[in-house]
């Protein structure tokens, strides 16, 4: 029975809950929680009695107790060279932390009460110790995800992982003369996703999507829908690390038409109407309970937290630390090397946490002027690219606007089609089998890495 990871602050407690939902609670939970984490199974349901609708909080410099999400990432070491890389990934890093430091930086996580981590590199089964850590993260109360190319995963790797390891494959395109991750193709990948699936794990693919690949996104899409696989995660492709020095990768206004049609014609793959009837996905490999991904609410959480609060979720419920115990708000933060809050090898990480933070803590919201102009805040859209890192990548001034023209006019696209969703109540299921419990919501806006 997985455990529930909690966290004690001011206004209550957060808590992620056996449906996957994350959740402020009263202290009166904590008993619920407690008997559950001892093995008297305690539901959902019971804990959201306990729920907050209006808990408080410190709004000078606000920060969580610990992260609610936490990327480890666990070498640099690389076996591709993708152009569009955030963490120029290649070779180790001077002075990377050994495997037990990395294991004590997990207990640290349990210990504080995070709640979800992403394993990541460079490629993490580059990492000589991979498994271990993976076995190491699997015995915490967190909830663990595998960011990975997918091409260094054996049976033998994952028969030494306990079952139901969630693992994101990012794959780009299956065309060898536009790719830029290299050498995964469909057979490849489902060779991956089928021996994942022999060994009870769970599975996803990732797709960054650039000026090079906005067709192969459609057909990957449709690749697992036919084949009953899971919705990949659609992520656009950002101005940082690698990808600057590639700005013929990075998407134009004038490709904005030809990318949201693309990207509604995927959505709408995966998605029930109100009015449908259940139709199971196409005949295929046989699916499992196994193969669903756990629907895990941390990053909407997260979102839910900026708007209330009116600051950045990274550095505040969000971090990231690098292979040499770097200690970053975000991946974009580390990518560029700023607002650096610490090393875990000169300081424990609650301290870093605590107190490492402040200049970047002190940026809200109001503090990026230029966002009284733009039509995303006119109609009310949410946004991710009040983001110092991105803006100083493009406007030079950190308090700018971290969105490319084209990613402000796909923003306000995307808001409105996923309103006018809402408003019908359509629901985006994970996979084609469209009985499945479906999410009302829209897909994950985190800012994941996008290797």
């Amino acid at each position: 029975m997985q455990k529930i990871p909690f966290q004690v602050n001011e206004g209550g407690i957060v808590a992620l809950l056996p449906n996957g939902h994350v959740e402020f609670l009263a202290a009166s939970a904590r008993d619920l929680i407690e008997r559950h984490n001892s093995g008297q199974r305690v539901s959902a349901a019971e804990l959201m009695h306990h729920a907050l609708v209006d808990p408080l909080v410190t709004l000078d410099r606000f920060h969580l107790p610990a992260p609610a999400i936490a990327f480890v990432e666990t070498t640099n070491l690389c076996n591709l060279r993708c152009r569009h890389c955030y963490a120029d990934s290649a070779l180790k890093r001077p002075d990377e932390i050994s495997t037990p430091r990395i294991k004590q930086l997990l207990d640290d996580f349990g210990e504080m009460g995070v709640l979800q981590v992403f394993l990541t590199g460079g490629e993490i089964f580059s990492h000589r110790d991979a498994v271990e850590i993976i076995q190491h993260a699997r015995s915490k109360p967190f909830s663990t995800q595998i960011f990975t190319n997918g091409l260094l995963v054996t049976e033998e790797k994952l028969a030494r992982i306990p079952a139901g390891q969630s693992f994101f494959i990012s794959f780009d395109t299956a065309d060898p003369e536009r790719t830029v991750r290299g050498r995964m193709d469909f057979p490849k990948l489902q060779h991956a996703f089928e021996m994942m699936r022999r060994h009870g794990h769970v599975f996803r693919t990732a797709i960054s999507v650039h000026r090079n690949n906005i067709q192969d996104a459609e057909e990957i899409f449709e690749w697992c829908a036919e084949r009953g696989y899971p919705r990949p995660q659609w992520l656009e492709t950002h101005p940082v690390g690698r990808a600057l020095l590639h700005p013929d990768m990075l998407l134009r206004p004038e490709d904005v038409d030809e990318v949201f049609e693309v990207y509604q014609r995927c959505m709408d793959r995966y998605s029930t109407e109100p009015d449908q009837e259940p139709v199971e996905a196409p005949a295929g490999p046989v699916r499992r309970a196994a193969d669903e991904i756990r629907g895990v609410d941390t990053i909407q959480f997260c979102q839910r937290l900026e708007r209330a609060v009116g600051q950045e979720k990274c550095g505040r419920s969000v971090v990231y630390v690098n292979s040499r115990g770097d200690v970053y708000p975000c991946s974009n933060c580390m990518s560029g090397q700023l607002y650096k809050a610490g090393n875990t090898t000169e300081r424990s990480f609650a301290e870093i946490w605590e107190h490492g933070f402040d200049e970047f803590r002190d940026i809200r919201f109001g503090d990026h002027s230029v966002c009284g102009s733009c039509p995303v805040a006119a109609e009310d859209i949410w946004c991710q690219f009040r983001c110092p890192p991105l803006a100083k990548n493009i406007t030079g001034d950190p308090k700018g606007c971290g969105a490319t023209e084209y990613l402000q006019e796909f923003t306000l696209r995307s808001g409105r089609y996923w309103r006018a969703r809402k408003q019908r109540n359509v629901r985006l299921t994970l996979t084609p089998r469209r009985s499945s419990p479906g999410d009302p919501t829209a897909p994950n806006r985190l800012p994941l890495p996008t290797k």
